[in-house]
């Protein structure tokens, strides 16, 4: 499967729906207009340099340029980098610095953290500011990228690799997964299997595009000629009223959207839900009562699914027609093998707690320039999650503990030791333990435990440094001071400890 294959594909079954493809802010996209933009983006990226072995990063909110960016830059030979609209200006950086970024694609609002990412990387990167507001798609620039000379060669340099996605990584730094055309492919098509996905569907994009989530779903939805109703990010009154308006069949979202659902429903939310047959959970364990409250308010089948960046997002979820445990994650994905691992790498029987680990054509290629962690991660062709689970006799999979320290809030991926090493730079702080506090929103609140040097060192104080230097759902909520931290006989921090204190 080559890059062109895949955008044929995709271009053959958006002009053979003849419907309108893609709903945003009031605008619809029919697929002529769609292949004739994503087509206009490979010129502009071609007449600018861009081509072979080439990275174009995206730091856009979610709406249809985003996708024909990325469709326009596998047709100019180039690999995609989506950035998290949330970063500050050195993690931005970090990104472009690590990934050789050529170019830039940003929105208006983020022009001076951008630029400044730019110029502190010391790289020679191309900024392309797009103002979609103030008349802004009317711009000059606006239809030089997207309304310009079409490419209609489909002849670019054909490359392998499509996407680089930033994971965190427990040494607190990004990697990025490399994801090739063969792994987007397979995964779009075990996602139209396994949530019986049809061309007469149409989903509601609610997060964020930067994420493997949505940006699967979108493309496995174009390859089967599904519409797109597109929203910049959630808001529950944008949501009702675009679900009203709009009647989507599907949506995937994560637990903490589902709460904010559930406690918004009311007969007038009830009925402008009443298109949605199915909502597809990840990112995140749902709790068992939000599954039962959802359902109830609004008699929509929920399927919950598990997942990872380094598997091209989804390996297993709850059959849509079949038989659905709620607690578990569900089954493999068609085409997927997924097992429970000892320390030792050996299978597992059924009840017995061990790693989940992953082999298929959906497993990434590696990680971008990190071959010691890329052979640990993907040992004997096994994509090693670094989450225990167990796997019940019928063959369903079920979370039980993360081997790695992660903090899961609302469905955002926050790594402790990325924040422990920020404020371990602080003045006045001598040693910090980050974890995970259970909270009814959000599932997960970020939470840090500080030993101080400096006694006058307040709570706002770590939590404005914080703010001024990582994402904002990065940040604790909370500050503890302790005198010192729980750790073992060889001096390792026991989280545990900590974490027993909020149960």
């Amino acid at each position: 499967m080559s890059s062109i294959q895949l955008l044929r594909m995709m271009e053959e079954n958006l002009l053979k729906t003849r419907k309108e493809t893609f709903f945003f802010d009031g605008r619809t996209y029919d697929p002529a207009q769609i292949v004739a933009m994503y087509r206009s983006v490979a010129r502009y990226l071609t007449d600018n340099g861009i081509g072979k072995g080439d990275v174009v990063a995206i730091d856009l909110l979610n709406r249809p340029e985003l996708l024909m960016i990325v469709m326009g830059s596998w047709m100019a030979g180039a690999t995609v980098t989506p950035v998290n609209v949330h970063l500050k200006e050195q993690e931005i950086s970090y990104q472009i610095l690590d990934s050789g970024a050529k170019i830039i694609f940003g929105e208006l609002s983020y022009r001076e953290k951008i630029e400044m990412a730019v110029e502190s990387s010391g790289t020679a990167v191309e900024k392309v500011i797009l103002d979609f507001d103030h008349g802004g798609l009317s711009g000059d620039l606006y239809r030089k990228v997207f309304n310009g000379e079409a490419d209609l060669s489909m002849t670019p340099g054909n490359p392998e690799d499509l996407f680089l996605i930033y994971t965190s990584g427990t040494t607190g730094k990004p990697k990025g997964a490399v994801l090739t055309s063969y792994n987007i492919y397979m995964e779009a098509i075990q996602l139209q299997l396994a949530v019986g996905l049809q061309d007469s569907d149409r989903i509601i994009i609610i997060l964020p595009l930067f994420h493997v989530n949505n940006l699967m779903f979108s493309i496995a939805s174009i390859l089967k000629g599904a519409s797109l109703i597109i929203l910049k990010k959630f808001e529950p009154g944008d949501f009702f009223e675009s679900v009203r308006k709009y009647k989507p069949t599907l949506f995937s979202a994560v637990p903490t959207i589902y709460k904010i659902l559930s406690d918004a429903a009311n007969v007038q939310h009830r009925t402008s839900l009443s298109s949605l047959k199915l909502g597809i959970c990840g990112a995140a364990p749902m709790p068992v009562k939000w599954f039962e409250d959802f359902e109830k308010a609004y008699g929509i089948k929920i399927i919950e699914g598990y997942g990872m960046t380094e598997g091209t997002v989804a390996s297993t979820i709850n059959p849509r027609f079949g038989e659905r445990k709620i607690g578990s994650i569900g089954i493999p994905l068609p085409g997927q093998d997924v097992r429970i691992f000892s320390e030792n790498d050996e299978d597992l029987p059924p009840g017995e707690i061990g790693e989940i680990v992953i082999r298929g054509p959906n497993v990434m290629k590696g990680y971008l320039n990190r071959k010691q962690e890329t052979e640990s991660t993907l040992k004997n062709g096994w994509l090693h999650s670094g989450d225990l689970g167990y796997m019940d006799r019928d063959g369903y999979f079920f979370i039980v503990d993360r081997k790695k320290d992660m903090v899961i809030r609302g469905g955002e991926n926050v790594y402790p030791k990325e924040v422990e090493n920020l404020i371990s730079g602080m003045p006045g702080v001598s040693e910090v333990a980050v974890v995970g506090k259970p909270d009814n929103t959000y599932g997960e609140e970020v939470v840090a435990f500080v030993v101080r040097k400096n006694p006058q060192l307040t709570s706002s104080e770590v939590i404005e440094f914080c703010r001024a230097n990582i994402a904002w759902y990065k940040c604790p909520k909370e500050i503890f001071f302790l005198d010192e931290l729980p750790k073992n006989s060889v001096g390792k921090i026991q989280k545990n400890d900590l974490r027993q204190r909020f149960t």
